[in-house]
Formats: C-alpha cells, sequence, structure tokens
C-alpha cells in the first residue's frame, strides 16, 4: 500500500494538485492560475490544453515537494468545476474549440425559448435542474451547430466531449478511458436522474450525438490507470466539486448540508437515497454513487460571490489583494444603504434569470469604498440566504447547521453574516481544502487505503459562529437585498 493520495483539483481560475497522507494531512499542494477568455460580454472559455498541461506540472511539483516517489502513490483522485465542457479530437488528442466554462451565458436565448415551451419542465423534472446555460448539454449544441471543426469530426465519428474530469481521466489514461463520474453527469442537463442514464429523448431534440457523451461511472471506482508520473498509479476517484465537499464535511447522511464559497456559492444538501426534484427553483443532483448506492442531493447556488471579490480586485481596482476585504468591511459600522446584486453573469437560484445584470443601489455622497466591499460581503451571504429559504419553503424544515469551506470562509467577517443572515450556527473547518479531501476519500476508499469510518476523524471543526442580530434587523436588511434584486432582473431584455 501508498503512502499517499495524489489529488487534482480543478477550479474555474486555477490548477491545485496535492497529495495526502493516511492521517488526511496535506504532505504537499502547488496551485497555477490558468487563462480566462471572455471574446464577448456573454462568454467565458478556458483553453483546455491549458489546463492539462498545467495540472502535469502541478502534479510534478507536488510529488517533488512532497520527496515522494510515484510508486508511493496509492492512488488519484479528481474533482472539478462542473458542466465546464471540452470537446476533442480522439485521434490526437487536441481540443476542437476553447472549452465553454459553466459561467458562460451564449446559450440564454435558447434557454429561453425551451423554458418557454413544453420541454422547459420535461426537461427539468427529468434532470433535476432548469434549463440554463449551465447545462453542458445546450454546450454541446452550440459547439456542434457553430464550430466547423467539430461538425467535420462528427462526420468521421473522431469527436469525443466530457466535462474537466473527463478530459483529465482521458489525457491521463492516455486515451483508454473516456468516462464521467455520477455526480459530474448529473450536472450535465444530458441525465435523466429517474433512470440514471443519457438523457436520449433530450439529446435528439437538441441535436447532440449520443456518441459524443462518456461512460458514467461511480464516483469511487475504476477509471483506468496513469503511467505518466514514472510509475502505474491507479484513478480510483472522480467527484464534482461541491459533492467533493459535501462528503468531506461530514454530510454523508440525509438532512447534512455545506456551503463552499469559491468562484461562486454552492449550497447542497444531502436528501439520502430517494430523488425527489424540488419545485422551489433549487436543483436536484447525484451527490455521489459508491458501490449500488446512490446518494441524492438537493443544490441551489450563486455563480458570483468569490468572483464578485475578484472583480472589485481586478475590474473596479478598489482593492490590491482579496484578503483586504475583512478589514475594509469592518472599518464601517454597516454598508451605508449600499446594495450590490453582483448578477454579473446572471442570477442562479431561486431566480434563473440569465438577463438580470449587476446592481448597485444606495450609493450617496457619502459613500466609500469600505461601504462597496461591505456590500459585497453581505451580497454573498444574502445569496445564500436566498437559497436556504427556498429549500424551507419546499422541505419545510429550517436550516439550524451550516458547514462551510472554501477560500472565501476564511473571512471571519463573512461567515459571521451567514450566521446573522441566515439564522444559523456556521462551523467552519480547521481547512477549508474539503473539495481535494472528498476527492482523496473517494480515491483511497475505492483502493482500501481508508474505510468509510476512518473519515470521522478527518473533519475538525476550528470556528464556530453563532446570530448576533435580531430579528428585525436581519429583516430589514433582507428585504432591501430583495428589492434591490428585482431591479437587477431581465436587466438585457429592457435594454
Amino acid at each position: 500500500m501508498g503512502k499517499y493520495v495524489l489529488v487534482l483539483d480543478e477550479g474555474t481560475t486555477g490548477t491545485r494538485a496535492l497529495l495526502f497522507d493516511q492521517q488526511f494531512k496535506i504532505a504537499a499542494q502547488c496551485y497555477e492560475e490558468f487563462t480566462q477568455y471572455t471574446p464577448s460580454e456573454d462568454r467565458v472559455e478556458h483553453d483546455a490544453n491549458e489546463i492539462w498541461e498545467k495540472t502535469l506540472r502541478m502534479c510534478c511539483n507536488a510529488i517533488q515537494e512532497a520527496g515522494a516517489s510515484p510508486s508511493e502513490i496509492d492512488s488519484i483522485g479528481i474533482t472539478n468545476q462542473r458542466a465546464t465542457t471540452v470537446i476533442w479530437d480522439k485521434t490526437t488528442g487536441e481540443p476542437l474549440s476553447k472549452a465553454i466554462v459553466w459561467q458562460d451565458n451564449r446559450t440564454a436565448e435558447e434557454c429561453r425559448r425551451l423554458n418557454e415551451s413544453p420541454w422547459g419542465e420535461k426537461a427539468r423534472k427529468a434532470t433535476g435542474w432548469t434549463v440554463a446555460p449551465v447545462y453542458s448539454s445546450l454546450m454541446l449544441k452550440w459547439l456542434v451547430e457553430n464550430v466547423a471543426e467539430v461538425q467535420a469530426k462528427l462526420k468521421t465519428g473522431e469527436a469525443l466531449a466530457g466535462t474537466i474530469d473527463t478530459w483529465l481521466v482521458w489525457k491521463l489514461t492516455e486515451g483508454r478511458t473516456h468516462a464521467v463520474s455520477y455526480s459530474n453527469a448529473s450536472v450535465m442537463g444530458s441525465l435523466d436522474l429517474s433512470t440514471g442514464e443519457w438523457y436520449t429523448e433530450f439529446l435528439e431534440h437538441l441535436g447532440v450525438p449520443l456518441s459524443l457523451l462518456p461512460e458514467i461511472r461511480n464516483d469511487s471506482g475504476d477509471y483506468g490507470s496513469t503511467t505518466l508520473f514514472g510509475a502505474e498509479i491507479p484513478i480510483t476517484g472522480v467527484i464534482a466539486d461541491q459533492h467533493a465537499a459535501l462528503y468531506a464535511q461530514g454530510c454523508r447522511t440525509a438532512g447534512k448540508a455545506k456551503c463552499t464559497n469559491g468562484t461562486g456559492s454552492f449550497l447542497d444538501v444531502n436528501i439520502g437515497e430517494n430523488c425527489v426534484v424540488s419545485d422551489a427553483g433549487v436543483n436536484t443532483v447525484i451527490a455521489w454513487k459508491i458501490g449500488d448506492k446512490i446518494t441524492y442531493a438537493i443544490e441551489g447556488y450563486a455563480p458570483v460571490t468569490g468572483s464578485a471579490i475578484q472583480w472589485l480586485r481586478d475590474g473596479l481596482e478598489v482593492i490590491k489583494e482579496s484578503g483586504e476585504t475583512e478589514a475594509l468591511a469592518r472599518s464601517v459600522p454597516d454598508s451605508n444603504g449600499v446594495v450590490f446584486v453582483p448578477a454579473l453573469s446572471g442570477l442562479s437560484a431561486p431566480y434563473h434569470d440569465p438577463f438580470a445584470r449587476g446592481t448597485i443601489i444606495g450609493i450617496t455622497r457619502g459613500t466609500k469604498k469600505a461601504h462597496l466591499v461591505r456590500a459585497t460581503l453581505e451580497a454573498i451571504a444574502f445569496s445564500i440566504k436566498d437559497i436556504v429559504d427556498a429549500i424551507a419553503t419546499d422541505t419545510g424544515v429550517p436550516l439550524k447547521l451550516l458547514n462551510i469551506d472554501g477560500g472565501a470562509s476564511r473571512n471571519d467577517l463573512l461567515a459571521q453574516m451567514f450566521a446573522d443572515y441566515l439564522n444559523a450556527t456556521i462551523e467552519r473547518p480547521a481547512s477549508v481544502e474539503a473539495t481535494s479531501l472528498g476527492a482523496a476519500q473517494m480515491a483511497g476508499l475505492a483502493t482500501g487505503f481508508w474505510k468509510e469510518s476512518d473519515f470521522e476523524t478527518s473533519f475538525e471543526i476550528e470556528k464556530t459562529f453563532t446570530p448576533s442580530i435580531d430579528a428585525a434587523t436581519r429583516t430589514t436588511l433582507y428585504t432591501s437585498w430583495c428589492e434591490a434584486v428585482k431591479r437587477s432582473q431581465k436587466w438585457i431584455r429592457q435594454a
């Protein structure tokens, strides 16, 4: 048995490689950002080759940093940004276009047409997701219809497609495995949750050939092996990022919930083995499949939260580092009436309005950048409250305890805002790298490196936050947020 599990953690803005030892400690980790391509306001793209090359380099660097030999690596686990879609030539291994990122909005009009037709509700009931630009199936439809090289390779049967996990597995195995995990497949808008198989009727309606799509496999299981690091290492864990964090944070039984705060913020609630499609504007996903058992979750996500802070830094240039936000926000007692709705790429759950746009309202001559920064942190918390309230309406059960992870969760003020605005206890783990840990656990579980009972000791709470404001203040602040959201909606169609 090896000493380590190697994890490839593919985010929206960068790639990370980590080595976990058997005590769940990170022996080494290396990270590098990759390029964000935005050829127009409604498009976000990645270079799949750049992701692959940097992933390979980060893995080699992490192995070297840990002083490990490839033979000491028990297995590889992969976790990834979901829905981002790659299409490539199966003979040459070269991408046929830039990857379309989950934040991309180019299919918004197509989604509107589908949602206004019988297909909107039919697809939602089958896939668990309101038809939206985040659907990989809609991205594939666009690629098939608009990229000449894709059309040519489809005619010769040489085109393959998948999400980032599929792409990395295919590259690691040098073309021997074309597969996707159940967790990732359930977020592609291409999977029929009732059967656990591709939703062929919908794909045929979209004109997306089934031949493009990968085989669906368990999140903890066999994905082949790689020899690219100098020894044969099995790939035995592949799980979507939010699902990995849900698993690692100990939310492995029904009723437990977590919120991951990265580029976007994702709230997931484990609902057990019964598949329930929500009618409250939130989504149903396969959390993971291990053995013969499928576990489901209800999820809502806000696509622009951590990336709103990034926009303050890179776009508006009011801060130099993301870490400045807590001190700046604490320098003022409140936002001085400023509300920021960060709908920079539309609104997701529970509104599902790709035509909404970012709105900053309540500005006066007394507004300072600290007020805007505080309003940005409040927006992250209010975005999650929207989702929590939608789930509570659907289930009749209010949320009282929430685990948080992801980079933005290190911000104590944001964590306190979650407690205050959700009126819930917030627990933050000692390590906020829950996504990577979940991928490691999936891989190690398949090889016997760990047993599930071992995971009870892998999760340590570092800090707990409890509500500190009264109900009247909470209601007043949230009412202002809801009013601002209304004003941001359907902005493009009004222009």
